[in-house]
């Protein structure tokens, strides 16, 4: 009986190991399934981040487009601003002088 006996321990030895290693490959696809699932997350994330960042800098550059276009206006304005037409325009509709030879006719409210 006893080398029966000890053959069914190792059987039984035998089986616990086994029951032990299914439980550890278990565990260990778990822990990756969740690393998996993490990491997808993380990814899921980023992903959206950049397309926010890309709105973004897709807005900026059209501010840059219209600013350099103003700056461009602003130019254009600095230089007719210095000349006589430009001074011409301005005393005639500020200070209301006009030319040698002009006629000014203003109508009178009832």
């Amino acid at each position: 009986m006893a080398k029966g006996g000890s053959k069914n321990r190792i059987t039984a030895m035998e089986k616990r190991r086994r029951r032990s290693g299914a439980s550890g490959y278990l565990l260990i696809a778990v822990i990756v399934s969740l690393i998996t699932a993490v990491v997808m997350i993380q990814i899921h994330d980023v992903k959206s981040r950049l397309a926010v960042y890309e709105e973004q800098d897709q807005a900026l550059d059209e501010q840059i487009a219209a600013e350099l276009e103003r700056a461009e206006e602003l130019n254009e304005l600095e230089k007719y601003v210095q000349t006589k037409a430009y001074a011409e325009e301005q005393a005639h509709e500020k200070l209301g002088l006009v030319n040698e030879g002009e006629i000014i006719f203003r109508l009178e409210d009832d």
